[in-house]
């Protein structure tokens, strides 16, 4: 697994929804990390999404605690600790599609842009330097709504490759979508290209993600990276190494 990028000039982008100031992360380890953000316009290839062929697993619900210690650890993805958050995804904010039938996406990469934030788990990794992040959002939903999730933000993507959302005090965002393409990993993947560019990039962060989506049961994994540009997507075995803990955590 390669370790955290760290090209970009040193200063913290605050991942989609995080209302953090710029100066870094939240500094309350055991808080959880949200995101906010504005994206960057870096090209999002369409390409195919995977998905997986594996038959559903009997697992069990996970508690908030047990999310949270399912998350990777800085060690896993050497980061830097003192720079990085984990802990419960804070249900302060909303992203809102501009098109309803938008907000499925949204709902996906983020749950606290959801209407009713399900109990979630965030890590947000960076390296010593730079302003490059993984973002990693464990999330457990009710019977059978992970699959439904997944498959609403499939089939929202062809309506969605631009559109425009609303953040925190009102501050438009303009959002595109694309989906690529990803090994299959758990019961299902969705793999996608994401930009989230604000008005006036001058003055805001701007970003670019790259996204895979999976679930076990009904919990979501979401592995992300972040970058000013196209940050490509999270490697493999990353992806697998959040998922095993997951249906470990499962059993």
């Amino acid at each position: 697994m390669r370790s955290l990028r760290t090209s970009v000039a040193a200063g913290v982008l605050v991942p989609l929804a995080l209302l953090a100031a710029a100066c870094g992360p939240n500094d309350d380890k055991s808080g959880g990390t949200t995101a906010t953000t504005a994206a960057t316009s870096a090209s999002a290839a369409s390409t195919t999404a995977a998905t997986g062929t594996k038959a559903p697993t009997a697992a069990k619900a996970l508690t908030q605690d047990q999310l949270v210690k399912s998350l990777l650890t800085t060690a896993d993805l050497k980061a830097d600790a003192q720079r990085s958050s984990l802990g419960p995804t804070r249900p302060d904010h909303r992203l809102t599609a501009g098109k309803p039938a938008c907000q499925p996406l949204l709902d996906l990469v983020d749950n606290g842009s959801a209407a009713t934030p399900a109990p979630s788990a965030t890590g947000v990794y960076y390296g010593p330097n730079g302003r490059e992040f993984t973002f990693v959002q464990l999330t457990q939903l009710g019977a059978g709504q992970a699959a439904k999730a997944l498959t609403a933000a499939d089939s929202a993507v062809a309506g969605c490759a631009s559109f425009t959302a609303t953040g925190a005090g009102g501050a438009p965002v303009k959002v595109t979508f694309a989906k690529a393409t990803a090994p299959a990993v758990g019961e299902a993947t969705l793999a996608l290209n994401a930009t989230f560019t604000a008005d006036d990039c001058a003055k805001v962060l701007c970003e670019a993600r790259g996204y895979v989506v999976t679930h076990t049961g009904d919990v979501l994994t979401l592995v992300s990276d972040s970058a000013l540009a196209d940050p490509g997507l999270p490697e493999q075995a990353l992806v697998k190494k959040q998922l095993d803990k997951v249906q470990a955590a499962a059993k």
